[in-house]
């Protein structure tokens, strides 16, 4: 049955009718549904063009009959306390369709390969099933949502079940974690994003190096309506666009693959057997150059930094100049706090403040993204004797230890 842009109110209306998506009358209604669009998108425009990305977007508030406002269109009311005391956060009824949720989240934890302890940036959490199939699984967990709702759920039921969760409120287009993450984790949500790119190649600068990753599951892949990328057509998403307002996008394999490239990550692709599954992307860093403090300080212009071991130690005040290889869009310094209370530092480059604050006992990591070839950082640093408080006979006034750098 083909429908246009004047059908759209009719066909929500008598969706609903039917029983809504998923029941069996609704079912049928649907069958044979196509979508003939007023507007025609041109796909012969770079995909990654501004002009594209307008062209879908008049394309959705054809189908939507609204203006594009992810705060407002993608919030979904519901009472939280049923969820909150349910055996799982979806608190579904049918044990097959959990099992499938099940299926997708554990296979991309195993493919990508995380460890015990490691830190999961959990985007779009929704009502938190990636979260705790995560923390069950030994990561520690920030989930992020941008509905409030989603927040409120996720904490309420990692409080009472002892999950080592914490969820924050964000969106796609502004979230960055306080530290480097292990894995980022976008499960049935990144197509909701307008620039997928901008938001992967923003996460990717806060991923551990070397060995940090971004990985995609249950998101829509297929090139049945857009060579690159568009509004998926189909009538579960055209139903769920004009009802709801939600932005229903999807990738050809091809244009993700190039959103990865872009992004400096190397990709890793499972297409599932079984189609229900679907696809496991595991985007990791294209490691360049790792260097020990000792020899990036040997191969690179410093100031206020001695050598000692595999190490660059400052005291008080230093810079050290960061010199790019030629194929490395971003560095990470790995600064180390041998001191077992924490460290006033200051560090900034030009005029830019990196950070302001104490840094803890242990390794803190700093990301750069390349705009130069090269890069000044200025380090003011707290100093401390080690013998006043260890009685170990040093007396020096020693701030940090230059662990690494690793450019990719």
């Amino acid at each position: 049955m083909n429908f246009c842009e004047t059908d759209l109110e009719a066909f929500v209306a008598e969706s609903d009718r039917l029983g809504g998506p998923g029941a069996p009358g609704c079912d049928a209604y649907w069958a044979g549904f196509t979508y003939q669009p007023t507007f025609q998108v041109d796909q012969a425009l770079d995909p990654f063009s501004d002009a594209y990305v307008d062209a879908q977007l008049t394309l959705y508030a054809e189908i939507s009959g609204r203006a594009f406002d992810q705060n407002q269109n993608e919030q979904a009311a519901f009472d939280v306390a049923p969820y909150a005391a349910a055996v799982n956060p979806y608190n579904h009824p049918d044990p097959s369709v959990l099992a499938l949720h099940l299926r997708r989240l554990t296979k991309a934890i195993h493919l990508a390969g995380v460890n015990r302890g490691d830190h999961l940036l959990d985007m779009g959490c929704g009502w938190g099933l990636s979260s705790e199939i995560a923390a069950y699984s030994g990561l520690q967990v920030t989930a992020v949502d941008i509905n409030p709702g989603f927040v409120e759920l996720v904490n309420t039921r990692a409080a009472r079940l002892g999950w080592d969760i914490k969820a924050e409120l964000g969106t796609f287009d502004d979230f960055k974690p306080a530290a480097p993450v292990d894995m980022v984790l976008f499960y049935e949500c990144l197509h909701h994003a307008l620039r997928p790119w901008t938001v992967l190649e923003r996460l990717a600068g806060s991923l551990v190096m070397p060995a940090g990753r971004i990985v995609l599951a249950g998101e829509p892949i297929n090139a049945t309506w857009w060579e690159h990328w568009g509004l998926r057509l189909d009538a579960l998403s055209v139903y769920c666009i004009r009802k709801f307002g939600w932005f229903e996008s999807g990738w050809s394999l091809e244009f993700i693959r190039a959103v990865f490239h872009r992004c400096g990550l190397s990709l890793q692709v499972a297409e599932d057997s079984d189609a229900t599954v679907g696809y496991t992307l595991i985007g990791r860093m294209n490691q360049i150059e790792t260097m020990t403090g000792d020899v990036f300080l040997a191969r690179n212009e410093s100031s206020g930094f001695i050598t000692e071991g595999l190490y660059g130690i400052l005291s008080d005040r230093g810079w050290i100049e960061v010199v790019f290889p030629e194929n490395a869009i971003r560095a990470q310094i790995a600064l180390l706090n041998v001191r077992a209370s924490p460290l006033k530092l200051r560090l900034t480059s030009g005029t830019t403040v990196l950070m302001d604050g104490e840094i803890p006992n242990g390794q803190t990591k700093v990301v750069l993204t390349r705009t130069t070839p090269s890069v000044r950082l200025e380090f003011e640093a707290e100093t401390w004797v080690p013998d006043s408080e260890l009685a170990n006979g040093d007396l020096r006034d020693l701030s940090l230890h230059l662990a690494e750098v690793c450019f990719s």
